[in-house]
């Protein structure tokens, strides 16, 4: 039975053979599902170490504001907003009075004259203690990635964020090729393997650039 790529694979099978340098027409099922493990692992693992989500799709949060003008979505980047409505009352904010495009890269909808502070009041001078996450909002962010790009939707994904996974892939396939998954090195006679293990630092570098920035 052949391996599925997960919805939010990085990278292809194509693509991944390719890289290594293998014919897609001579490679065995058993290869090509091998592969697509190694995929799917490593993209929950770029998940995982950037705490973000990657492929495009829409999403719906609550919020609370502290009156400041940013309000700092979880996904990013952000493509389009549905709507921003405060649930207490239903009303529904005018999408003219945000704006989410000079600094929707980093998830960040702004409106000028700051999003209402409300919460809970406490104590003799009634201020907000609790701040009420009041704010709900329904948009669509993320990358078209390579599996389900077409024509009309051409992948938007980072190439670097597609080459870490490459990279990860290939030492892992490597490894297992060699059979050194369970060694560090292997001697015969007076010649030594050494393998390497270590995360390769330009891939480390890469997924700190898409780490999100905060909670």
């Amino acid at each position: 039975m052949d391996v599925k790529l997960k919805d939010n694979a990085l990278t292809t099978v194509e693509d991944m053979l390719e890289f290594i340098g293998m014919d897609a027409e001579n490679t065995p099922d058993s290869v090509k599902n091998n592969l697509t493990r190694l995929i799917n692992a490593y993209s929950d693992y770029v998940e995982s170490t950037t705490g973000r989500k990657f492929r495009k799709a829409q999403y719906v949060e609550r919020h609370e504001s502290t009156g400041f003008q940013s309000l700092v979505l979880r996904e990013y980047p952000i493509v389009s907003v549905e709507f921003i409505r405060d649930v207490n009352s239903g009303a529904v904010f005018e999408p003219d009075a945000y704006d989410w495009k000079q600094d929707g890269e980093a998830g960040v909808i702004y409106f000028d004259s700051g999003w209402p502070m409300k919460g809970y009041r406490e104590g003799l001078s009634n201020d907000v203690r609790l701040l009420s996450r009041y704010l709900e909002i329904s948009y669509t962010a993320g990358y078209v990635l390579p599996k389900d790009a077409d024509e009309e939707n051409p992948a938007t994904l980072p190439g670097d964020l597609q080459w870490a996974v490459w990279q990860m892939v290939q030492q892992q396939w490597n490894l297992s090729s060699n059979g050194a998954n369970g060694l560090a090195a292997f001697s015969i006679s007076d010649v030594t393997w050494t393998f390497d293990k270590e995360t390769n630092p330009q891939v480390s570098s890469v997924l700190g650039q898409y780490t999100r920035f905060c909670s």
